[in-house]
This record gives C-alpha cells, sequence and structure tokens, in this order.
C-alpha cells in the first residue's frame, strides 16, 4: 500500500459525506454496527477517522484509527478535537500490526487496496490479529459486478464516477474512483472477485463471512432502485472464533 495518493487528499475526504454514496456508506455501517456501548472499536484504514469518531458518538469506550497517510492521519486528529478517547496512528495496514485486541474492528475501504491474493491474505491476518476471540468485523469493499456488468454507469452515480485502468490476473480491476464533493478528488483502487475475498478470510482464521445486502433505504437524494439494481459497494460481517 503507498499513502501518496490521500497525502495529496487530505482533509478533502470529510466532504466525503455531502455525497450520496458517503451517506449510503454511513448508513451501513450504523445499521451493521448494533450496540457498542462500553466497546473498543479499532478503524483500519481510517482516513480522517470518520467512522472512529461515530464509534465514540454511538457509545463505545475507545476508538483507534489507523491508516497509511500521514495527511489523512493529521486531518483525523484536528477532526477528534483532543477527545482523549480517540486515537490516531500512521501504519500501513498491509503489514504485521501491533495495536493490541479490540471488540470490534471497521474496515470501510480497507481490503480495496490489496491487489492480489497476498496483500488480501496480509490485511485479514491483520483483522484476525486485532480482534478479540469472538470480536466482530464490519467492512465494506467495492462491487466488482457492477464494473463487469452490462448496467455499468457512464457518468456520476452517488456522487461517484468509475473509470477502468488495468485488468489484474485472476480476474480483478484497477479502477480510479472520482468522488464529487466540493473539492473533487480521485484515487485508485482493486476491484477483486469475492470469492477471492471469502477465500482469504478464512485462511486467514476468520468465520462466518456473510454479504448484507443494504435494505430500507430511504434518502430524498438517492435512487434506491438503481442503487439495489448493482450497488457500487458490499457490506460484510465475519468473526473471529472463540479459541
Amino acid at each position: 500500500m503507498t499513502g501518496a495518493q490521500y497525502d495529496k487528499i487530505g482533509d478533502r475526504y470529510n466532504d466525503l459525506t455531502n455525497i450520496a454514496t458517503g451517506k449510503l456508506q454511513l448508513f451501513a455501517i450504523q445499521t451493521l454496527i448494533g450496540d457498542i456501548k462500553g466497546l473498543r472499536i479499532l478503524e483500519l484504514a481510517c482516513g480522517t477517522g470518520l467512522y472512529a469518531r461515530k464509534a465514540i458518538e454511538w457509545g463505545a469506550c475507545k476508538a483507534v484509527g489507523v491508516d497509511i497517510s500521514q495527511a489523512m492521519v493529521d486531518a483525523a486528529r484536528v477532526q477528534a478535537q483532543g477527545d482523549e478517547r480517540l486515537e490516531f496512528h500512521v501504519a500501513d495496514c498491509g503489514q504485521p500490526l501491533d495495536l493490541g485486541q479490540y471488540d470490534v474492528v471497521l474496515v470501510p475501504w480497507l481490503l480495496n487496496y490489496a491487489s492480489n491474493e497476498e496483500e488480501l491474505l496480509a490485511m485479514w491476518r491483520n483483522i484476525y490479529n486485532c480482534l478479540k476471540p469472538g470480536g466482530r468485523l464490519l467492512g465494506i469493499c467495492p462491487n466488482l459486478d457492477l464494473v463487469q456488468s452490462k448496467v455499468f454507469p457512464e457518468g456520476p452515480q452517488f456522487g461517484q464516477s468509475l473509470q477502468i485502468l488495468d485488468n489484474l490476473e485472476g480476474g480483478g480491476l484497477r479502477v480510479q474512483a472520482t468522488l464529487h464533493t466540493e473539492r473533487p478528488f480521485s484515487f485508485s483502487q482493486y476491484y477483486l472477485p469475492r470469492e477471492l475475498y471469502e477465500k482469504t478470510g478464512k485462511l486467514a482464521g476468520m468465520r462466518n463471512l456473510q454479504w448484507t445486502p443494504l435494505e430500507n433505504l430511504d434518502f430524498p437524494d438517492v435512487n434506491s432502485e438503481r442503487f439495489l439494481l448493482c450497488p457500487p459497494f458490499k457490506t460484510f460481517t465475519a468473526t473471529r472464533p472463540v479459541d
């Protein structure tokens, strides 16, 4: 992984929640996370720390965020406004981490930076090691089915547009996403087959990986029928088994 593209984006990433895809992602995590009162939360590839901050709002006693980009972590610390329940660190989530263990690990946009099976497995192993036995994972990843389907949209959809850059061995794609916020920005990521997520998660020791489609969407600026036809992202959960 490299943080260079995000060092250039910096606090512009905070604008994500002003566009439809950002609102949908926040809705997804809030729907899945359940009761976290008194729990310790870890957000990997945290960017500017949105979900770590939300976890505190939702009742967590501690939330730690990790990102490879110094600029992103700097912005996250500014947003934290000195709240001692929030903590942010610079680290590569594709390399071994030593962060302790948490009740819940959030990975809204981590696994999409793995370009192959080896890199994906390394990320899953970090997730496993950072979870307490019985702990839960909540994640968001790109939807490869969208960019391979006949309904692949032209132009901005849900506040973002996608451009296929390269084909990967094994059936994946490298894709550039542009988020059409007030201060637009772009970044590249990898769309890998769902089966590869499942395989590497299991190899890392995770269990009960489930894909969790969004339901009951009610946003005034979101065409829910179009979203559900072929959503731009997928959500998933998994657990670390009790030893």
